[in-house]
């Protein structure tokens, strides 16, 4: 091995793994801005902002794992497959999340109107 294949090992050893970028819907959230002061107690209070992941959502009195996401073809805006459990039952849900900008986000539950939910700052 040369010093340039050396050199070029240990930078790629140096930089370590790439970190996934998280999608742009995740954070915490909350339907008002107030409610952000419990953003460390997600599940924990009531009120309490949602928190979402690029593997869950989590609220009060449940959680739901993501187990998929398709873009809906409709600006920022994605379909999400869910496996839920709260209050002592499983269930299977299909939510929409769009971003009016980086701090607003609509959430669709499957019926009548979305919810508006803040980012709350971290």
């Amino acid at each position: 091995m040369n010093m340039k294949q050396t050199a070029v090992i240990m930078a790629l050893g140096l930089a370590g793994p790439v970190a996934a970028q998280e999608p742009d819907w995740a954070g915490i959230w909350a339907y008002d801005p107030n409610i952000c002061q419990w953003a460390d107690q997600i599940g924990e209070t009531d009120p309490a902002p949602m928190g979402i992941s690029e593997q869950q959502i989590r609220g009060l009195e449940n959680t739901c794992d993501i187990t998929g996401v398709a873009d809906s073809g409709v600006g920022a805006s994605w379909i999400l497959t869910l496996s839920c459990s709260g209050e002592g039952e499983q269930y299977q849900a299909t939510t929409i999340l769009m971003l009016e900008d980086p701090d607003t986000l609509w959430r669709w539950y499957g019926g009548g109107a979305p919810g508006r939910y803040t980012r709350c700052p971290q």
